[in-house]
């Protein structure tokens, strides 16, 4: 079994369009499993402004416009490099937009969209009261604000827990003996990893969304997922802080590998969908 990634931001891949960190996770089937659950909560024809917030390289910005050729999307990430590759890919079939979950509102005129989507990423907003107060100004009235998260307080099982203790603390381990410089995280675990299912309906609800809809689905995932994950900035630098992350993504990736070939294993993670209503 061999899992390796993709690793660098620019990395040419032999495809027509750029390399990401996100590349291999965005290729990968059960990542787009994941993401066809929250494709259903989003609603198709007339025309809708969408705006795919957390766009990143533009994986779920092309499904949505697969699903709604008609739709007006407009994509928005901090990262400039991952909107140049959803650029590369999508040309002038979408817009895109430097700017986090907060600047929304700065960006965009009020009731700018029929939709709002947050794919993947809603654990990487630090205040989640701001951004929702962002978000709630450019959506029409009755508009829709759909997100989900598989980095939430409950998403890992019990059972699975040690199987990433042990690949985070033996990758650890591997990279002190190679001399690299591990540190200890400053801010600890980031916050919205800390983030129940009922913190983010809280939210919502203080936020004056309404109609909030909570859907919590289980995933397996196996080990070409998990290579996936090892090679995103997020996985990679919260488990081995201090070492640049396209290195920590390399070890964490071969010793992912390592374990599953002395003993094959599959996880199970929860993955939290939320669909609420702009009043």
């Amino acid at each position: 079994m061999n899992a390796r990634t993709e690793t660098g931001s620019s990395r040419s891949t032999g495809d027509t369009e750029p390399s990401t960190d996100y590349a291999a996770l965005r290729r990968d089937p059960e990542y787009a499993e994941l993401n066809r659950a929250l494709l259903d909560l989003v609603p198709v024809g007339s025309g809708p402004a969408v705006l795919d917030l957390g766009c990143g390289d533009g994986a779920v910005s092309e499904q949505l416009l697969l699903r709604d050729p008609a739709m007006s999307l407009v994509g928005a990430d901090p990262e400039p490099d991952l909107l140049h590759a959803a650029r590369a890919r999508l040309g002038d079939r979408a817009r895109f937009v430097v700017g986090d979950a907060a600047a929304v509102s700065r960006l965009f005129p009020p009731d700018t969209f029929d939709t709002v989507v947050l794919a993947n990423c809603v654990h990487l907003v630090p205040d989640l009261d701001e951004a929702l107060a962002a978000i709630g100004q450019v959506l029409v009235g009755g508009g829709r604000l759909v997100f989900n998260s598989a980095f939430y307080s409950g998403a890992e099982t019990a059972a699975d827990l040690p199987l990433y203790a042990d690949l985070v603390g033996t990758a650890r381990g591997v990279a002190r003996s190679r001399g690299l410089p591990l540190t200890r995280s400053a801010a600890g675990r980031p916050s919205g990893l800390r983030r129940s299912v009922g913190d983010y309906q809280a939210a919502l609800a203080a936020g004056g969304f309404t109609e909030v809809v909570t859907t919590e689905r289980a995933f397996t995932l196996g080990p070409r997922f998990l290579a996936a994950l090892c090679s995103t900035p997020m996985f990679a630098a919260a488990a081995l802080p201090g070492i640049d992350r396209h290195t920590a993504a390399e070890l964490l990736t071969e010793t992912m590998e390592k374990q599953y070939e002395r003993a094959p294993f599959t996880i199970t993670r929860h993955c939290v969908y939320f669909s609420a209503i702009r009043p």
